[in-house]
């Protein structure tokens, strides 16, 4: 099953939990649907990551019926729904209709807290912060023990992934100005 049988909005398809991470934070989806069993692992430890990164998104854990345990592991990690892989697809597809249909009015609310944050590394995130503490480039770089130059190519990734020109942009951007 793929997004695009929903929506006009392109899908994507992996098979391996990795694969998935690397998605889940470079790209930006209103619709998780996740296996349990992919190649390299379970599927549920994806939850808290499409929680964090995408927290309006809606996620379905598909999975073998295990009873009630699952389920509740599912819900209790982030997942939107749980459904048994048994299910026909048209009853997937139509719980997957259902929610969106729910959530239409919250879909355009998504656009604003996702505002390219999630494509930045660790590193960048902290460097932005110390950015919004008016850090000036010098004090940043003795504070993380890195040299002016790597920290001025942090910035310059910072500006290309938040689309901006410079920090005072980009710091606009993140308090939502």
């Amino acid at each position: 099953m793929s997004g695009a049988e929903l929506s006009p909005a392109p899908s994507r398809q992996v098979s391996t939990l990795r694969a998935a991470l690397a998605l889940i934070r470079t790209e930006r989806f209103d619709l998780f649907i996740v296996e349990r069993e992919l190649d390299d692992g379970d599927g549920l430890v994806l939850a808290p990551t499409i929680r964090r990164i995408h927290p309006y998104a809606f996620s379905i854990l598909i999975t073998a019926p295990h009873g009630w345990a699952t389920h509740e592991a599912a819900q209790q990690l982030g997942f939107s729904e749980v459904i048994d892989a048994e299910s026909a697809a048209d009853e997937i597809n139509s719980l997957v209709e259902k929610l969106l249909k729910q959530q239409g009015g919250q879909i355009s609310k998504r656009d604003k807290p996702t505002i390219g944050i999630h494509l930045l590394s660790l590193r960048e995130r902290e460097i932005l912060i110390d950015l919004a503490t008016g850090a000036t480039t010098q004090e940043i770089a003795r504070k993380r023990h890195n040299s002016e130059a790597t920290i001025k190519s942090h910035l310059t990734s910072i500006y290309r992934k938040l689309g901006v020109r410079n920090r005072v942009e980009a710091i606009s951007k993140i308090r939502g100005n």
